[in-house]
């Protein structure tokens, strides 16, 4: 009897396709299947019980087909895995980018020459740029609306080239804004880090052989983006410009940029929090947003439609009734706003920050 109970347990050395994966599979009904598994499985469940799920499963099963196969446990586990095999499809990923090789021109080393006329960077297009330039190659240029910027924003060609392009979109490989040029206390010049690497010995050497008030004119500045309440920009730290504004020489001026200027290299970098309600205030300015909480003369001109749900104001007269004609946008540039602050920080803005807040909820937080 053991003898026999052993031989019933032993598994075929060997075992055909058929025996170990089923036979071919065959596209049946919901139906169809239940009817078949009853009939194989013959747990003894009660005809009543059979008869009324079948019923239900020819009223409301419909048509549509699966495949189906009769395998005990371990057999559909591995045509479980083997079906996800065959239903994988292969991602088209796109071809790797190849970076541009830094350059460095001539007349970004001309920067540094205090002694020359101010340049004019409008006559040298292949170097300088207009801010918005930066946004040229990817989806949402048109929605930057270039000419409304401030004009003594810049960029340099070497800040926009990034990869070899070969007609692919350039929102993943939008360069980071972080190096600043503050040029004779008049413009602002974004450059890459190969640029700012070279001003930055240049600028020290200058500094060390001989300090000057024209030299203090110009300035390489870090601006980071504030993605936290407590964060600084270091934009306007004087220790930590180069060269260093921390002379005791009551004719070097101290160049802090305008609250105006600030707010709009805080759209173009993604800064999300505010340090203070100045900074907020001229934010929603800078965009043309009139939101909430609204004082009384606000809720009328919300009233009367001047202003939109979202909270900007289009008319320009309806503007200067409201303080707002330093906003240098023609339409509404919300949309932007928000496509540019998800690719700076690789996520929404969150509802909690005074940069979400106003994107989506049109709604400026309170700013202790």
């Amino acid at each position: 009897m053991m003898e026999n109970l052993a031989k019933a347990s032993l598994e075929a050395e060997i075992l055909d396709l058929k025996t170990m994966y089923g036979h071919k599979k065959t596209f049946q009904t919901v139906y169809e299947i239940y009817s078949a598994r009853y009939q194989y499985s013959n747990t003894g469940y009660s005809i009543e019980i059979h008869e009324a799920v079948s019923k239900r499963l020819l009223d409301y099963g419909g048509s549509k087909t699966l495949l189906t196969q009769l395998l005990d446990e371990e057999q559909q586990r591995e045509l479980e895995r083997e079906q996800e095999a065959e239903e994988e499809r292969q991602q088209v990923r796109p071809i790797a980018a190849v970076p541009c090789e830094p350059i460095l021109h001539h007349e970004i080393m001309n920067l540094c020459k205090i002694q020359d006329p101010i340049l004019n960077l409008s006559h040298l297009p292949n170097v300088f740029c207009p801010i918005t330039d930066a946004f040229i190659g990817t989806t949402f240029y048109r929605e930057s609306q270039p000419g409304c910027w401030q004009e003594n924003l810049w960029i340099t060609t070497e800040f926009k080239r990034v990869i070899q392009t070969k007609g692919e979109s350039l929102d993943p490989f939008l360069r980071p804004p972080r190096w600043i040029l503050i040029y004779r206390n008049q413009h602002i010049i974004f450059l890459s880090p190969y640029e700012a690497n070279e001003l930055m010995g240049r600028l020290q050497y200058l500094y060390h052989k001989s300090p000057s008030q024209k030299l203090m004119q110009t300035t390489l500045r870090l601006l980071l983006p504030r993605t936290r309440r407590d964060q600084s920009t270091l934009i306007n730290a004087r220790t930590l410009t180069i060269p260093p504004l921390i002379s005791s020489d009551p004719e070097i001026p101290d160049y802090s940029i305008p609250i105006e200027i600030l707010v709009a290299l805080f759209a173009f970098n993604g800064t999300i929090y505010f340090e203070n309600k100045r900074e907020q205030d001229a934010y929603c300015k800078f965009l043309g947003l009139c939101l909430k909480p609204r004082n009384e003369i606000e809720t009328n001109a919300f009233d009367k439609g001047w202003i939109s749900i979202d909270g900007f104001v289009e008319n320009l007269d309806d503007r200067k009734q409201l303080q707002l004609d330093q906003c240098r946008f023609i339409s509404n540039s919300l949309g932007f706003i928000r496509k540019l602050t998800e690719n700076r920080n690789q996520a929404h803005a969150p509802l909690s920050s005074h940069v979400g807040s106003i994107i989506i909820n049109a709604i400026k937080l309170p700013i202790e």
